[in-house]
């Protein structure tokens, strides 16, 4: 059994449970939306196995991103360029597994450009999985955590 460095924070619904690394939650911390700030995002990278989700390594933001007060747009090509790096280092094992983004708010939750735009993700990208996340990063260390079948997305509790 692979062993995952850093395991952190769990979430978890009746179909899924997933495990987001304290390097990742580093991150979503240092990109933490302020008032009157942009908002901040990347991809998730990481691990699937029988049991759990892992995600191991997020992007932050690079200067080709869209952003203001309420919206992040992530810039597909240096993203692109990740994605196939870690692949390639990993042998195959560390995959492209969703989306984040900041919110300014205590309880974030996905706006509807924010569901739709994880949905035509999934639509559009070619991998071996049938499923993306979304991490909506808060303030004060909130998360809403959802996952998107072809059934539509569904929100995941931590534990």
């Amino acid at each position: 059994m692979r062993k995952f460095k850093n395991s952190g924070i769990e979430f978890s619904n009746s179909t899924a449970t997933l495990n987001i690394s304290l390097t990742a939650i580093e991150k979503f911390r240092k990109y933490e939306q302020r008032e009157g700030y942009n908002e901040s995002g990347g991809i998730l990278l990481g691990y699937v196995t029988k049991n759990c989700d892992y995600i191991q390594e997020v992007t932050i933001p690079n200067k080709y991103d869209l952003k203001g007060l309420t919206f992040f747009i992530r810039s597909k090509e240096p993203a692109q360029k990740k994605i196939n790096k870690s692949w390639k280092i990993s042998k195959g094992s560390l995959i492209y597994l969703g989306e984040w983004h900041t919110h300014y708010e205590n309880n974030p939750k996905p706006s509807r450009d924010d569901v739709n735009m994880i949905k035509r993700a999934l639509k559009n990208t070619e991998m071996e999985i049938d499923f993306l996340y979304l991490i909506i990063s808060g303030v004060n260390n909130t998360y809403w955590v959802g996952r998107c079948t072809a059934k539509g997305v569904k929100s995941l509790q931590e534990i």
